[in-house]
């Protein structure tokens, strides 16, 4: 794909994006007969993107989602789309914000005032041996009403607290949290529902944009831009999309390869795509683009379940009756516009598809 001297380099119009997001540590801990809370979710950071520190997710019974942050994290609410929205929104002082995992399980303890004045404290302390993770995605994609972007989040080591041996506390106010038990023993142990993971991998697929990127082609068939690689084949067709490396890596391949929009045919092209995380299977599904009157249609349409392997039995057991850990990728699906001209612009949306077959 190189150019001669005198020729205008190609170019590429591509509509699709892939994205990591990094996070160092995350706990969720389910608590059970509260009348306003389901779970409590601390997440601790250290990067460019998202800054140093810890962020605290409060889920809901009416199904919003109360987000507190220290200062130094960065949050940006314009993309921040869980469950039925967003309730209390705020900056807090968080003190003390401990967040460990260590071959003896996990240590966290975590405190700051809400909105209402009340002080919220979680503490975790895990003395067990023995200790082994297993893969999950979480479906947290589940309960989202209208999502921007298709958000996975996979797990590679997760664990969950064993109840002999560990100290968990938790309240709001004056009100003691309790928390859930896992219902079935996790290698032959007895949990609480409180799970937590190291290095979680968050995959992003096509966040909102009103511009599809327009790139020269390489000699050497792969472009970095962004924080992405795009792979394109002799044809000038995108192989590949990828964001992040080794074990932090999430690639989308298309087989055939995407079509570049700038020589799109006036037919119809349609092929597959695949989405790894971590070097592992998560999802993937069709897609479809049509050329007609100077703008292109494209359809992103995820069909295809998660497939979980490396699983204790007893989870195993779980993401069978609990199906929505395996199948809510598949109610997802986007759909977008792009109009052709000298400056292509974008429109496109994520739904989630009718029907309750993927629950």
């Amino acid at each position: 794909m190189m150019t001669t001297p005198g020729q205008t380099p190609r170019q590429l119009l591509l509509p699709l994006r892939v994205a990591r997001e990094p996070m160092e540590r995350l706990l969720v801990a389910t608590v059970q007969g509260d009348p306003e809370f389901e779970a409590i979710e601390p997440q601790l950071f250290d990067d460019a993107i998202n800054g140093t520190g810890m962020r605290v997710l409060r889920y809901r019974k009416d199904g919003k989602v109360d987000v507190y942050w220290q200062p130094g994290v960065h949050v940006d609410r314009s993309t921040f789309v869980v469950g039925a929205g967003v309730g209390d929104f705020a900056e807090a002082a968080f003190a003390p914000a401990h967040f460990a995992i260590t071959d003896q399980g996990v240590d966290l303890h975590v405190a700051f005032t809400d909105a209402q004045q009340r002080r919220n404290e979680l503490r975790i302390a895990e003395h067990a041996q023995g200790k082994r993770g297993f893969p999950l995605l979480a479906p947290v994609g589940a309960d989202i009403k209208q999502p921007l972007q298709l958000f996975l989040v996979y797990m590679p080591e997760i664990d969950l607290v064993r109840r002999g041996g560990s100290l968990v506390e938790g309240q709001i106010g004056d009100r003691i949290l309790r928390p859930a038990s896992f219902p079935i023993p996790l290698r032959g142990h007895r949990t609480w529902f409180i799970r937590y993971v190291p290095a979680p991998v968050i995959g992003i697929l096509n966040p909102p944009s009103h511009h599809p990127l327009l790139l020269e082609l390489p000699a050497a068939g792969r472009i970095e831009v962004a924080g992405m690689s795009v792979g394109v084949d002799d044809a000038g067709h995108v192989t590949h999309l990828s964001s992040g490396q080794g074990h932090q890596r999430v690639e989308v391949a298309f087989t055939p390869s995407f079509p570049n929009l700038l020589d799109h045919p006036e037919r119809a092209a349609v092929g597959r795509w695949s989405l790894r995380i971590a070097h592992v299977p998560i999802t993937g599904g069709s897609y479809r683009t049509a050329r007609a009157d100077g703008r292109i249609g494209i359809e992103l349409d995820v069909t295809e379940p998660w497939t979980p392997s490396g699983l204790p039995l007893s989870m195993a057991l779980f993401t069978r009756v609990a199906r929505r850990f395996r199948t809510w990728p598949a109610s997802y699906r986007w759909r977008g516009i792009v109009e052709l001209g000298g400056t292509p612009t974008m429109s496109g949306t994520w739904e989630r598809k009718a029907g309750r077959w993927y629950r």
